[in-house]
């Protein structure tokens, strides 16, 4: 496939760096940073890689978590000429094992504490990806039972960065939260395009935020863009009740799952002057190959994923292959001139393009697996999956994965793992042949083996799994049995949602019901106060939810973190009962603490309405001109 010539992402870095010297690159809690600064700290390092014999076609996992000193790392690594393997420090252990394995890993850059470089033992460069042009290793959920590593471009990186500063105008005026996680590559386009940009990284210190918790971070950073998942700001919206809006923020770019159109609405409540933008793209074409802007008279429903960018075509394809009419459904084909390099798979590089016929010539695309069709308009609409594939929080799951996992423990006989919808999300359902005493440790090994959105939410065990004559398992008997236990276990939450506040009620009463309002599971399933959270199906999306759901009752302000902390029912108890504890010895009656959290709203509101009134006074931007055109 012939590829342009385009400047490699370090020299896009490098560029910026020298083109803005003296303003600020990256703002932690700890350090801020200038552009001055971060190019001589990663040319330090990448001296260090290179006095080490590390260099072209050698794959360097930088390890950490979201930070000045990771982005720093991945620079320094293209500075020395190697491909970057993003590695977050809080996944399991095995599976981070397994990435540095199947990635061909040669040498380490952890950014915890103290910068340290290893180098492993093993050839000096892996030949599958000895190429100038592959930057990074990504991974994404395997249909095999294990990830898939892919090997990205700098052509295609360089193109979309580009793309993205230059579509949307950003600058050195800008500053974009740095919300991302390192676990898969939607991180780059996070990081690196305001930094090529010449625009503030502006990175939160909380591990995990909360509705209220990201909103001020936003506000004193005083921030003008972010990248986000659907999910998180369903939560986000739902937990800000009362909460001043933003009017920094002027873009949003949501990508990873279906964005509805009640949620672009409440999401501008809260942020008025944003221009939401719909990105949509598999990692294989390289982060995003369709972008839609969403009107201010925003449709119901599932938003568009727009028109393709430039350097790729995309088609809507029937089982035959051959295109779609308008409005007809079919799988998404998307053709990017410069993609990924494909899969590594056992030292040798597997592509996973296929040929098309398109108006009698040879097109070679990517299919996506996507169910799609295209709108009289020329948009692109995004309606489902056309395999176990799924998305979770702008995870890409593939069932088939998480079905290996839960098989290969010892006291499994057969599963059958699908994916319902929930109130707040998807979640991944496992029914189980075997022993239901078995769930805590079942729940524990998985969690050393899989990403924690990975673990099921929902475990069902069965003595026997109804099978078909064939002996396949009788998956719409099993899919049914899975969708009415979810439905029921919302109808539970629901319903102890609904349930009048006691305010003479002890600490334990009061958040058990919020327990049972967020995770819907039978009471019984509190019987061991310690329980965690996470071990009765709660994730790290709806401990969110009962975060928020915890300071309301009781007229509480806490870091989302302290749930993380305590996770278990009488670890939060006893947290509970120390902080709302009086000098008196008693606690706060939920009644004192609604007043509390009422008077709250209040000055909220007015605070609020003032925002609004300054932001009608502000001459219009091109972004706000550019989203009604």
């Amino acid at each position: 496939m012939e590829r342009t010539a385009v400047p490699a992402v370090g020299t896009l870095l490098r560029r910026a760096c020298e083109r803005n010297a003296l303003s600020t690159a990256i703002i932690s809690p700890s350090e801020s940073i200038t552009y001055s600064d971060l190019l001589a700290r990663a040319r330090r390092t990448a001296g260090e890689l290179e006095e080490q014999g590390i260099g072209r076609g050698d794959v360097v996992g930088v390890v950490g978590r979201r930070s000045a000193a990771v982005v720093m790392a991945v620079f320094a690594v293209w500075m020395a000429g190697a491909i970057v393997m993003l590695i977050d420090e809080s996944l399991p252990e095995l599976r981070r094992k397994a990435m540095v394995e199947s990635g061909a890993v040669r040498a380490t850059v952890s950014c915890s504490d103290q910068q340290r470089i290893s180098v492993l033992s093993g050839p000096r460069a892996h030949p599958a990806t000895d190429d100038e042009d592959h930057a990074y290793v990504a991974f994404t959920s395997g249909s095999t039972g294990s990830p898939k590593a892919i090997i990205g471009s700098h052509t295609g990186l360089s193109l979309f960065l580009q793309w993205q500063s230059e579509e949307f105008s950003v600058g050195p005026d800008d500053r974009f939260a740095h919300l991302t996680n390192l676990s898969f590559d939607v991180w780059f386009r996070d990081a690196l395009t305001p930094l090529v940009s010449g625009a503030a990284l502006c990175v939160p210190g909380d591990l995990h935020l909360d509705a209220a918790g990201v909103v001020e971070f936003l506000r004193s950073q005083q921030v003008t863009a972010l990248h986000l998942v659907p999910s998180l700001a369903k939560l986000w919206t739902a937990g800000a009740a009362g909460i001043e809006p933003v009017p920094s923020v002027r873009h949003a770019f949501f990508a990873g799952e279906p964005l509805d159109g009640a949620l672009v609405s409440s999401w501008r409540d809260l942020f008025p002057r944003c221009q939401v933008v719909n990105l949509y793209g598999p990692t294989e074409t390289t982060l995003a190959q369709h972008f839609y802007r969403v009107p201010r008279n925003t449709a119901s429903g599932i938003q568009p994923v727009g028109r393709n960018l430039p350097h790729s075509r995309s088609y809507v394809l029937d089982d035959d292959k051959q295109p779609c009419p308008d409005d007809a459904v079919g799988q998404i084909f998307i053709a990017a001139d410069h993609p990924s390099h494909g899969y590594l798979v056992d030292g040798r590089i597997v592509s996973p393009f296929v040929e098309i016929q398109v108006g009698g010539a040879r097109v070679v695309a990517y299919p996506t697996g996507d169910l799609g069709r295209r709108t009289r308009q020329g948009e692109l609409e995004v309606l489902g999956r056309a395999d176990e594939q799924i998305k979770i929080a702008g995870v890409r799951i593939e069932l088939q994965e998480v079905r290996s996992a839960v098989q290969s423990h010892p006291s499994v006989r057969d599963v059958f793992v699908c994916a319902q919808e929930d109130r707040f999300s998807k979640v991944i359902v496992a029914i189980v042949e075997g022993d239901a005493t078995a769930e805590p440790d079942l729940r524990g090994y998985l969690g050393g083996r899989l990403l924690s959105v990975m673990v099921p939410s929902v475990f069902l065990f069965r003595s026997d799994l109804p099978k078909l004559p064939n002996g396949k398992l009788d998956r719409r008997t099993l899919t049914e049995a899975a969708r009415e236990h979810v439905q029921n276990r919302a109808r539970r939450a629901d319903s102890a949602a609904r349930e009048p506040r006691q305010g003479d009620q002890p600490v334990a009463g009061r958040l058990e019901r919020l327990w049972l309002s967020v995770a819907g599971q039978d009471a019984t399933r509190l019987a061991d106060r310690e329980s965690t959270f996470f071990s009765l199906g709660g994730t790290s999306l709806t401990i969110v939810a009962l975060h928020a759901r915890i300071q309301d009752e009781f007229g509480l302000r806490f870091p989302l973190v302290r749930l993380f902390e305590h996770a278990s029912f009488n670890a939060q108890r006893a947290f509970l009962e120390a902080v709302t504890r009086e000098p008196g010895g008693t606690a706060p009656t939920t009644a004192a603490a609604t007043t509390g959290a009422a008077a709250r709203r209040r000055v909220l509101s007015a605070r609020r309405s003032r925002s609004l009134q300054q932001a009608a006074k502000r001459p219009s931007t091109r972004s706000d001109m550019d989203e009604h055109a």
